[in-house]
């Protein structure tokens, strides 16, 4: 059984429609919940208590939840209420609430499309929830509900545990600078049994010897840092291949090739520094893992420009989308200013996919399409 492996702790909030997915809703409730335990799983129908406020209740949950399933059947975007409105036109529909407070907020969202439905287009949403459609999804159909359901588990296990891990690593750097005043404060008392004070310890001299030998060491070193700086210099620039006119592709980290050589948009956006790695490093990655790209642009013009947002442009090997989400949303660039920006790819099923970093300035002025782009091997 699939709840007899361990799995990474977090919670999970499941937005869906009864009228459309309350029964693939329930099924994976259950799953989830034997999985993850009762308590990491909220779905509105079995977690919400009577007398509860149903809108906090939700927004509540959805804020402190790690993962968002976005459940979306074939009439997601088209059910209608009694009057003939359509259902996510209202701003206070439930489903689009749970969206919108999801997208809003530093939770990974997972689309789930359920028994064949398609990913809605950024045009049939509102404009609060239109970056939906740039989150990575998962296909979900009841006929292959063991296996769909296990690579859901795949996913949010591995989902779950960078996520972590990200917090044990923030928590352990705090917790070391909370201790450090502390520590060398008990250091100090321990140099002093009894409370007494302690004696200062006298310096001791070096012998004529040690001093031949320490200074011998320092002129090796002063040699053999020479030696680099010559050798570094007599290097060939990666860009200087007129012949060619490009650099040579350079390796990213866990199988993963990019060119990471410098290029400028016809807007003056200037891309370097693009890498791509995966927690596999330096093996190939593989169906379930995340790869992390990050890269930096620069406003090479004399006038300032406007970012509406920065994301990496994601195919996979059926050619569907699955672009991140946005960083550096209305950020302006100042003449000569840099920008770092990244995003992260859940490689959901195996094949080949195309990745390549992307920003968008104001006027709808995209990237060079597929700028920089690479390939990633999910195996």
């Amino acid at each position: 059984m699939a709840a007899s492996t361990p799995a990474a702790s977090g919670r999970i909030f499941i937005s869906y429609r009864r009228e459309e997915t309350a029964y693939p809703a329930g099924w994976l409730y259950d799953r989830l919940a034997d999985r993850y335990g009762g308590g990491q799983v909220f779905k509105d129908v079995d977690s919400i208590q009577l007398g509860d406020d149903f809108v906090e209740a939700i927004t509540r949950a959805v804020g402190s939840c790690d993962v968002v399933l976005v459940l979306i059947g074939d009439e997601w975007t088209t059910i209608a209420d009694d009057g003939g409105r359509r259902r996510l036109d209202d701003p206070d529909d439930f489903v689009r609430l749970e969206v919108q407070a999801a997208l809003t907020r530093n939770v990974r969202v997972i689309p789930i499309l359920v028994d064949g439905a398609r990913m809605p287009r950024a045009d049939e949403l509102p404009g609060s929830i239109a970056k939906l459609v740039r989150r990575q999804a998962l296909e979900f159909s009841p006929a292959r509900f063991e296996f769909d359901t296990s690579r859901l588990f795949k996913v949010l296990d591995g989902t779950l545990a960078e996520m972590r891990r990200s917090q044990d690593t923030a928590g352990e750097q705090g917790t070391a600078e909370e201790q450090g005043p502390t520590a060398a404060a008990t250091g100090a008392s321990d140099s002093a049994p009894g409370g007494r004070e302690a004696l200062p310890r006298k310096r001791g001299r070096f012998s004529p010897r040690t001093l031949i030998l320490g200074g011998t060491a320092a002129v090796v070193v002063v040699i053999l840092l020479v030696v680099l700086l010559v050798t570094s210099l007599q290097k060939p620039s990666p860009s200087a291949n007129p012949a060619e006119g490009q650099a040579p592709v350079q390796a990213g980290g866990g199988g993963i090739d990019v060119d990471s050589s410098p290029v400028t948009s016809g807007d003056g956006i200037r891309l370097s520094g693009l890498q791509a790695t995966s927690r596999r490093d330096p093996a190939a990655p593989r169906v379930g893992d995340t790869v992390t790209v990050s890269y930096a642009l620069t406003n090479t013009t004399d006038q300032p420009l406007q970012l509406e947002y920065t994301f990496v442009g994601v195919r996979d090997a059926s050619g569907n989308h699955h672009d991140t989400e946005d960083m550096n949303e209305g950020r302006a660039l100042a003449p000569g200013e840099t920008v770092n920006a990244q995003g992260r790819v859940l490689l959901n099923s195996s094949g080949s996919w195309e990745m390549w970093p992307c920003y968008v300035l104001t006027g709808e002025r995209f990237c060079p399409d597929k700028w920089q782009v690479f390939f990633v091997l999910a195996q």
